[in-house]
């Protein structure tokens, strides 16, 4: 599904950089430049511990803090036109159709 999601921005022409650094050491799955957006995969809640929780909120808190849009895929099997309307958050598309 992230693959599909990838694939999609692309075929937009949007620009997508993958399994980027921040500055604070974390590594996120997909950064937007052009709109100054991550894309951050769900974690696995079942496996994950407290530490690795709150290690994912305090790297959200820092993205958002800069100005970054953080959109999280969800788990859950998205369809296809549930993955054009998340594209649509990222490349700003449903803005431009309705002005």
């Amino acid at each position: 599904m992230f693959e599909d999601i990838i694939s999609e921005l692309g075929r937009r022409g949007v620009v997508v950089l993958v399994n980027r650094s921040t500055r604070w050491g974390y590594v996120v799955d997909a950064v937007v430049p052009s709109e100054k957006a991550v894309i951050l995969k769900m974690p696995d809640m079942n496996r994950q511990t407290r530490v690795a929780l709150s290690t994912f909120r305090d790297m959200t808190g820092r993205l958002e803090g800069d100005g970054y849009r953080v959109l999280v895929v969800p788990r859950s099997d998205m369809s296809q036109e549930q993955i054009k309307a998340f594209c649509d958050r990222i490349s700003g598309e449903s803005s431009l159709a309705v002005a």
